[in-house]
């Protein structure tokens, strides 16, 4: 599959275009590069070919590495040009032979404040009914009075009453669902482990407090930076840290995994955002590949998580008995949370689509009014 999924990368000057062509460009050349397959997976399945613009190296980290579904394939085209040849292209081009635009990270071409500001990358009579924009925090454009109905958002808003048009992006391909380990619960958490992260302490001394009970069948895998040398030696062996991942070993991890770990405090203000105007990577990651999360219960409801679908912290103290409840947790119990799990994110997929549907319909409309 590698070796077919390399020769559909194309080095032309010009993004591919076919009948029905809607783009999909990621103009990060660094992060939020995850949110472009499920955002691509939507305007497919409303219709549309698909012509992706993303940093080249993205690919080569297995980005979509899980689209193995021949339906898909041709409904999708990947260009492999990098940023300073997208932006050219668009610099020149009007988008009349496409049917639209969505521009994935749309801080990177505005404060995300002044969206209008983002036109200014392309060309001076750019049909603008046809791009959309995603904002991925909405905090600065909420509290500077911008109306944010027809700017995307992974979650709904949660802020002074301020809306936008909510389409979230978790889909990654063709992925395992698994059932829970027999012998060792893994818990996976994506992020850094260094000491001068203070959520830490809540994985680190539910560890110790897991042990020291005597239950020690649980490993807890990191991804991200850090080193073993950061934890206290008792303690180190029950982690696995593997670094930064490319995207497709990042997978293999995930579907190894049993629960996701979130780490959430009350009293740290940073976040805040989780709940209110932004959301989190993880959130994706747990929708994709069906991972009952633990997390505290203040933010739970607001991303769609319930006790049914998840297991619920409500305060820092009680952090090792969610970890211990996933650990004692039956199969039977667990593959309870994936159903449920499974079916809010169905429902929440579908009115993303409904709701991308509607925003490209209703610019459209705009258009001739």
């Amino acid at each position: 599959m590698l070796n077919f999924f390399k020769q559909l990368l194309f080095s032309n000057k010009h993004p591919i275009i076919k009948e029905k062509t809607f783009f999909v460009w990621e103009p990060c050349s660094k992060s939020h590069s995850e949110v472009v397959p499920g955002y691509a997976k939507h305007l497919i399945d409303l219709g549309y070919h698909v012509s992706v613009l993303l940093t080249p190296e993205r690919y080569k980290e297995g980005v979509f590495s899980r689209f193995e579904d021949e339906n898909i394939f041709k409904n999708i085209s990947f260009n492999k040009l990098n940023q300073k040849q997208i932006r050219k292209y668009f610099q020149n081009s009007s988008l009349d032979n496409v049917e639209g635009l969505m521009v994935t990270t749309a801080g990177k071409l505005c404060d995300e404040i002044h969206f209008d500001d983002c036109y200014k990358s392309f060309k001076d009579n750019v049909d603008k009914s046809k791009i959309l924009f995603v904002c991925h925090e909405a905090k600065e454009a909420v509290d500077n009075n911008q109306n944010l109905n027809d700017i995307i958002t992974l979650r709904k808003l949660n802020y002074k009453n301020a809306s936008s048009t909510v389409v979230n992006p978790n889909y990654f391909g063709k992925i395992q669902i698994t059932p829970k380990n027999k012998e060792i619960t893994n818990f996976i958490t994506i992020g850094a482990i260094q000491g001068k992260r203070n959520n830490n302490d809540l994985v680190i001394n539910a560890a110790k407090k897991l042990i020291n009970l005597g239950i020690k069948n649980f490993k807890i895998t990191v991804i991200g930076k850090g080193h073993l040398k950061h934890l206290p030696k008792d303690i180190q062996k029950y982690f696995d840290i593997k670094g930064r991942l490319p995207f497709d070993k990042m997978y293999d991890e995930i579907e190894k995994a049993d629960f996701l770990l979130t780490s959430y405090t009350k009293n740290n203000p940073k976040h805040f955002r989780y709940i209110t105007t932004g959301t989190s990577g993880s959130f994706q990651l747990v929708y994709g590949f069906l991972k009952p999360c633990i997390i505290l219960k203040d933010f739970a409801t607001i991303n769609g998580f319930n006790e049914n679908n998840s297991i619920f912290y409500e305060n820092d103290e009680d952090y090792f008995e969610a970890l211990k409840k996933a650990i004692l947790m039956s199969e039977d119990d667990y593959i309870n949370l994936q159903n449920n799990l499974k079916e809010y994110v169905r429902d929440l997929n579908e009115i993303s689509k409904q709701n991308l549907l509607n925003l490209i319909n209703s610019k459209k409309q705009a258009k001739y009014e």
